[in-house]
């Protein structure tokens, strides 16, 4: 049993004393949403039905060897707007993606991993049977699908154990290798470094290790027993972060900094608000220095 399934094990237990049934799911709950405002479209439902499949795609399918209950499916949210769709049905547009995790004794649940990715492109007719093998790009759309199925799964299991995500993102670098020389799957592509390349070239590197332990330790150690011992949750949080600081200082600008804090940066606000002055003062001092473009609303945590 992975350490995801026993933090959940409690709850598990719970249910088993309701009822003699255990029901299995598949570990994805998506939410897909695909828009096209504008875009002139003779036919609308294109877009209802594209949107339809990938959510089924993703929540019908097996993506790992764990047994995971409804209750613990990782939370992904799939925002796609068109901006182009050709008389060949091909789609250009852009995505975005939410990635979400319970925490835990507790109703909250905390974004884990937001990324746009602004360089999508696929072949789409209405009602195409969507279907994905590894190794091999059956379609440019599910291969697309996977990749980021793979990137959220190795968050999230980051975020449970140190390192935890490691077979996910592997999985997401032979995705990317498997796409070289399409467009959106290459180094030039996208805006600088934010881009599938760098995302999955950053999370298989040794250089960022360091990244993916805040992660654990951020979640795990921190959010996972805030509920409980917020002065405890602070500790850890404010000292993982502080580590952050004083070895990664070659890497202050990476792509996965960057979405680190861009993801947290409201969090980290909610969090710190209930302080002491002492930690107020502290925290903001860091997090102005390893996040200067949101220092003005790191702010509000003195107020």
């Amino acid at each position: 049993m992975s350490l995801r399934s026993t933090i959940f094990l409690i709850g598990s237990l719970i249910a088993a004393a309701i009822s003699p049934i255990q029901l299995h799911a598949q570990e994805i709950k998506a939410q897909v949403q695909v828009v096209a405002p504008r875009v002139q479209l003779a036919n609308k439902q294109i877009l209802t039905t594209l949107e339809q499949s990938i959510q089924q795609f993703i929540n019908n399918r097996k993506w790992t060897e764990e047994k995971v209950e409804v209750s613990e499916r990782l939370e992904i949210s799939l925002f796609f707007e068109v901006n182009s769709i050709s008389e060949n049905n091909d789609i250009v547009g852009t995505v975005q993606l939410q990635v979400t995790r319970p925490i835990f004794n507790s109703t909250y649940k905390s974004t884990i991993l937001q990324f746009n990715d602004e360089d999508v492109a696929f072949n789409y007719r209405e009602f195409d049977n969507l279907d994905y093998q590894e190794n091999l790009n059956l379609n440019d759309l599910t291969t697309l699908l996977a990749y980021y199925v793979y990137v959220s799964l190795g968050w999230d299991f980051d975020s449970f154990s140190e390192l935890g995500g490691n077979l996910y993102f592997a999985k997401a670098q032979t995705i990317v290798n498997l796409m070289t020389n399409k467009p959106g799957w290459n180094q030039s592509d996208g805006k600088g470094m934010r881009n599938r390349f760098y995302l999955a070239e950053n999370l298989n590197s040794p250089r960022f290790k360091d990244f993916r332990v805040l992660t654990y330790e951020y979640h795990r150690k921190g959010l996972d027993i805030f509920y409980e011992n917020p002065e405890k949750g602070r500790k850890i949080i404010t000292e993982s972060l502080q580590k952050l600081s004083e070895t990664n200082q070659s890497n202050r600008n990476s792509l996965l900094q960057k979405l680190f804090f861009t993801t947290k940066w409201p969090e980290l606000v909610e969090i710190y608000k209930g302080g002491t002055t002492a930690e107020k003062t502290i925290i903001t001092r860091l997090l102005n220095d390893l996040d200067p473009t949101n220092s003005k609303r790191y702010e509000k945590i003195k107020e």
